[in-house]
């Protein structure tokens, strides 16, 4: 019987969890042409869509639900899903972000970290609610479980009470393309580079602390990332930085919003460095792409990032200031250290790979 995949994802931006969930059901559809894809009816990218082949399902109920001001999304997932899938045989159900229907138990499905358990104060009450409510639950009754690190999956076994053998490390990738060398960086140069949602996890107002300590003044900080105060408790951040200084004729620290694809990869090909300072990660996907271009990189010395870039990066410590300062300091100033964390960055993404991923997820299911 063909795996059946849980295709909500494609209604969301594309974010990290997004990104994981595309690029392991592109791979999906080419090992297994088989492979359903069921999605609600508010796509957000269709031609993303037609290469998958969706199948849009309850169209009526989803029209039902937003009639009466419901969470469409949400109820189609929970309702509209599991009911056509007990019409239709059972089918595996592959869940790539985080959640999935609660009244289906042939489950497989992917968490990729426990952000919402161990910090529900980066979140809205709402969500941090949903998540801890229902993931738990999720988790007990899914055949298997899949998540991006050893450190994710020593947090799910702690946290959820989860035994080892249930859980499988699924490492990300990036397919972002190598941008060439003649594109013109879109900003003044220099500049530092940093991506990630406007949340507190991300730790931006530490990072931007840390940049203004820098000796050069003429250097700029990026900030590439969307603002979503529906899902997280605090992001006057961007309201604060924006705030120009009064002998400045542009504000120094610049934030982009969301970018695509390109247009960030230009960034990346670009910035002196990128810096990562996240509070928590179950991966870490940004300071990778960052890699494929060619761009030195600091990170955090956090959850599972020292798991991931190994001796590929400048570590700093998220909670001092004055070390992350100092981190970008050093590779601002030191032209030969960046070339080393470049050959070495180039070094460590070919540990990461979305097809071996991907072969790794559909044999489980099969073996299973």
């Amino acid at each position: 019987m063909p795996i059946a995949v849980n295709a909500r994802f494609l209604t969301q931006k594309v974010t990290g969890t997004q990104r994981y969930a595309i690029n392991i059901s592109h791979e999906l559809k080419r090992l297994q042409p088989e492979t359903v894809f069921l999605a609600p009816p508010a796509i957000d990218d269709p031609q993303l869509a037609a290469e998958l082949e969706v199948k849009i399902i309850g169209k009526k109920s989803y029209r039902i639900y937003k009639k009466f001001k419901l969470p469409a999304n949400l109820l189609w997932e929970q309702i509209s899903l599991p009911l056509y899938l007990a019409r239709n045989d059972k089918p595996c159900l592959l869940n790539l972000v985080n959640l999935a229907p609660y009244f289906y138990k042939n489950n497989f499905i992917t968490i990729h970290d426990l952000t919402f358990k161990l910090y529900p104060e980066y979140f809205s009450r709402a969500f941090a609610a949903l998540y801890n409510f229902l993931v738990p639950r999720l988790a007990r009754r899914a055949r298997h479980i899949f998540t991006d690190s050893q450190h994710s999956k020593s947090d799910i076994c702690k946290y959820l009470n989860i035994f080892p053998a249930k859980v499988t490390v699924v490492y990300c990738a990036v397919n972002m393309e190598p941008i060439s060398d003649n594109s013109q960086p879109p900003y003044p140069w220099p500049y530092i580079l940093a991506v990630g949602a406007l949340e507190p996890r991300k730790n931006i107002p530490r990072l931007i602390a840390a940049f203004n300590k820098l000796e050069d003044k003429n250097i700029r900080l990026v900030i590439v990332g969307k603002s979503d105060s529906k899902v997280f408790s605090n992001t006057s951040v961007s309201r604060k930085a924006l705030n120009k200084h009064p002998d400045e004729k542009e504000p120094r620290v610049i934030f982009t919003g969301y970018l695509e694809d390109h247009k960030l990869a230009i960034l990346y090909k670009h910035a002196i460095c990128f810096c990562y300072p996240s509070l928590y990660e179950g991966f870490g996907l940004p300071p990778l792409e960052a890699q494929t271009q060619g761009c030195p990189v600091i990170v955090s010395d956090r959850a599972s990032l020292p798991e991931v870039f190994r001796d590929s990066v400048l570590y700093c410590d998220p909670e001092d200031i004055d070390d992350i300062a100092k981190k970008l300091q050093v590779m601002v100033c030191n032209e030969k250290l960046r070339i080393e964390f470049k050959i070495a960055g180039a070094r460590n993404c070919r540990n990461f790979n979305w097809r071996v991923s991907s072969r790794k997820v559909a044999s489980l299911i099969e073996t299973l």
